[in-house]
């Protein structure tokens, strides 16, 4: 299981390098190669196993990936402590980082029923001018919401759900007994 603090820090390093450089759309592109590389391939497991000395493990990575050498050091590094594993966390850590820092925030809009283009760009748009980030939204289907919307936006929910108002009103009349 993969160390979601330990990927912070990886990722807030370089984090840091990159906004240093001026390269977060580099770093973001190699980091995601390394995560393929080092969690989603089938060479996966051999750059997580022990047995193998780490000097001809850290070898490896170079023949592996061709990305800039700071990325590749990272990975080296990650590969090196055992934590290759953590490569996802750290590249997924490190998009959060970029993307709060052009501004842009991530929804999930979860609906009853399918919403097509037009109404999801809608959604977007609205959030957009509400929070001052711009919105990347993802829409969900969930039936048993019956109706309405819900919106996640980082830690922020709204429920505008149905299902949400029927147990509210439910809990108000059972109040007045």
């Amino acid at each position: 299981m993969a160390d979601l603090q330990a990927a912070k820090r990886y990722a807030q390093a370089a984090f840091e390098i990159a906004v240093q450089d001026g390269t977060i759309d580099a770093w973001r592109s190699s980091l995601a190669d390394v995560a393929t590389v080092l969690t989603d391939s089938s060479a996966a497991d051999v750059f997580a196993d022990a047995r193998i000395p780490v000097a001809q493990r850290v070898a490896m990575v170079g023949r592996a990936l061709d990305i800039p050498e700071k990325p590749l050091n990272l990975a080296r590094v990650l590969v090196a402590k055992g934590r290759s594993h953590e490569a996802r966390g750290v590249s997924e850590a490190f998009n959060r980082m970029a993307d709060e820092r052009a501004g842009i925030a991530h929804a999930q809009i979860t609906t009853a029923v399918s919403l097509s283009r037009e109404e999801l760009a809608a959604i977007e748009s609205r959030l957009t001018a509400t929070t001052g980030k711009t919105i990347s939204a993802v829409a969900v289907v969930d039936p048993a919401i019956i109706g309405g919307v819900v919106v996640r936006v980082g830690d922020e929910l709204i429920d505008g759900s149905v299902r949400t108002r029927l147990k509210r009103l439910r809990r108000e009349l059972e109040g007045a007994r």
